[in-house]
């Protein structure tokens, strides 16, 4: 058992906080969220004025990037469940996972996941092979789900905020390789 850490703890509970922040605030009328989610903060002990104020600032950054707007549009799915299966995977393999965010549209699929490491990556080619597999496995099964339309995978940083779009290429060798290691 690893040493209990502080600042690991603490930059847990800073992620845990904002992924909540980013459930639930898109659902509010945008001129409710700053007090919604101030109002959340306080009901959380031990955390400074400066840290609830940074933690919303960081939630707000992202619910107001022009960039990240298709992600918290009408109809969009927070912690959304992704369960079945692809072609693309071994017949055995049902994946039951849960995404930050899920937007169908009828012509795309964008699933998002929120990453609260710090600092962000500098580009995709930094970011952690096990995170682009994951989002390889997810992808594979909307694919299948919603056959016919674009999937767009994307992993969002909190620290930025920062958003990377997974190539398709980038996706579909992740989840060969990691379907050779099987």
């Amino acid at each position: 058992v690893a040493p209990f850490d502080p600042k690991r703890e603490a930059r847990l509970k800073r992620g845990r906080l904002i992924h909540s922040l980013l459930q639930y605030l898109p659902e509010l009328p945008v001129a409710e969220r700053q007090s919604a989610g101030a109002a959340f903060l306080t009901r959380e002990p031990g955390l400074t004025k400066a840290q609830k104020a940074e933690m919303l600032r960081s939630a707000e950054a992202i619910l107001n990037e022009p960039t990240l707007a298709e992600l918290f549009q009408p109809g969009g799915r927070a912690e959304a469940a992704v369960i079945g299966t692809s072609d693309k995977l071994p017949d055995d393999l049902v994946i039951n996972g849960r995404v930050d965010r899920l937007v169908v549209t009828p012509d795309r699929v964008l699933v998002i996941d929120f990453k609260t490491d710090q600092p962000a990556p500098d580009d995709i080619s930094g970011v952690a092979a096990s995170y682009i597999t994951q989002m390889a496995a997810y992808a594979a099964v909307l694919e299948s789900a919603f056959p016919g339309r674009e999937l767009v995978a994307v992993l969002c940083w909190t620290d930025g905020p920062k958003m990377m779009r997974i190539p398709p290429e980038m996706l579909s060798d992740s989840l060969n390789n990691a379907l050779r290691v099987v």
